[in-house]
């Protein structure tokens, strides 16, 4: 075997190469901190560390999502409290508004500050969030949710339905609506207990007062039609009432005689002695009536319906605007309170109901946050054990590949001197 002087140079510069080139990259190790510095360092490792740094990326955005909602619901419970606090007191004024001691006069005051809790109302459910959206306007936060119209009729115009309201991820299998429509909270409210509801006839003359409605058998009762209460005038000033159909209208159905058509159970109609402030019960409803009917006044027994804080408002305003100084407006009067009160405690459930949802969406939002922090200190911890270095292992490392690379220079040297021409 020949070996050439070009082969020893070479040789040995090729040592002095590779001792650089490793203590330059122990060197680099030991700058960054970190064992691996390229794929090929550890492929394994470097495909562990690549999939857990995209879920500690994905953890740290929930955990922006969470930032930057947090502070939209906690406006929300903030704008319903608001509501909460104007509602009751719009509750009291009613109840004082339905005093034997009030006066018109007194009344038209009382309805004027109804009205400026009603514009109250509609600048809470017009409120924008710090970055300008609307706060009850859905997935169209950008537009104005609640406007009124000629006549002053309150209009929404915000996202309704399915997909009405954005929804944030904060962790990889859960989502959290960020708010609710306009026509939840202030808009489709079921009066009384979702189920029945009831009202004077507006033809009555007499001084009839709707108390309340109910159910009184859930198993018998019938939530689809309408029924009429008419009141019928005895002998002595007594008073008895009958049950009749009545159609979508409220109007009494009549049979082919021209005569209504009575409600039948088991066989007979419904009818009884009027005694005021008892229940009449049927079809598994309850109406409580009191005051002194005229004969043929009429009470509407109806499914219940939608109603917004508004139109309850408005209802209620008229009323006392309209005043109670006869009899028969004194009856409507009483009517309208009792049933703005259903109708303010129906909104105050459904606002009460909406801030415990909204509580319940924080309270979920601080415990996932508190386990993306925990996962995001495993993930860290994880990927320190696979990419960092290990200072003690590489200083070693460093020192001998240092001692190495010097000897690799120093022979060099030595070996450069020799040359056959040295010897002739």
């Amino acid at each position: 075997m020949r070996i050439s002087t070009t082969q020893i140079f070479q040789t040995g510069i090729d040592q002095i190469q590779r001792g650089q080139t490793e203590l330059n990259r122990t060197s680099l190790q030991m700058g960054r901190g970190e064992r691996i510095l390229s794929p090929s360092d550890d492929p394994s490792g470097a495909t562990q560390v690549n999939q857990f740094e995209r879920i500690i990326q994905a953890t740290k955005q929930y955990q922006r999502n969470i930032d930057n909602t947090q502070p939209r619901l906690q406006q929300e419970e903030s704008a319903l409290q608001s509501g909460t606090d104007l509602l009751q007191r719009a509750r009291e004024l009613v109840v004082a508004g339905n005093n034997d001691s009030q006066t018109n006069e007194t009344r038209s005051y009382l309805a004027g500050e109804l009205r400026q809790l009603r514009e109250g109302m509609f600048d809470i459910a017009n409120t924008k969030d710090p970055n300008g959206e609307y706060l009850f306007a859905g997935t169209k936060s950008l537009d104005q949710p609640f406007r009124q119209n000629g006549d002053g009729e309150v209009i929404y115009d915000g996202a309704k339905g399915t997909g009405s309201v954005r929804e944030v991820a904060i962790s990889p299998n859960r989502k959290v609506a960020v708010g609710d429509t306009g026509e939840r909270v202030f808009m489709a409210i079921p009066e009384n207990d979702g189920r029945v509801g009831a009202a004077a006839h507006p033809e009555n003359t007499g001084r009839l007062v709707v108390e309340q409605t109910g159910v009184s058998d859930q198993a018998a009762l019938n939530t689809d039609d309408n029924f009429l209460i008419q009141f019928k005038e005895g002998p002595e000033g007594s008073f008895s009432y009958h049950v009749y159909q009545a159609d979508e209208d409220g109007e009494l159905v009549e049979d082919e005689d021209g005569n209504p058509e009575p409600l039948e159970v088991n066989g007979g109609a419904v009818t009884g002695d009027y005694v005021p402030g008892a229940a009449i019960e049927f079809a598994g409803r309850s109406v409580t009536v009191s005051g002194t009917p005229d004969d043929e006044d009429m009470v509407l027994s109806r499914p219940a319906e939608n109603k917004s804080v508004f139109d309850t408002l408005d209802a209620i305003i008229a009323a006392l605007e309209q005043g109670g100084a006869d009899g028969p407006s004194r009856a409507n009067l009483a009517t309208a309170s009792n049933t703005a009160l259903g109708d303010l405690d129906a909104v105050l459930g459904n606002f009460s109901d909406i801030r415990a949802e909204v509580g319940s969406r924080l309270k979920t939002f601080d415990q996932q946050k508190d386990l993306n922090e925990d996962r995001l200190v495993d993930l860290n911890s994880a990927v320190s054990e696979i990419r960092d270095l290990d200072y003690a292992e590489a200083i070693s490392r460093f020192n001998q590949q240092q001692v190495a690379l010097q000897a690799a220079q120093q022979t060099y040297t030595q070996v450069n001197r020799l040359s056959l021409f040295d010897f002739l």
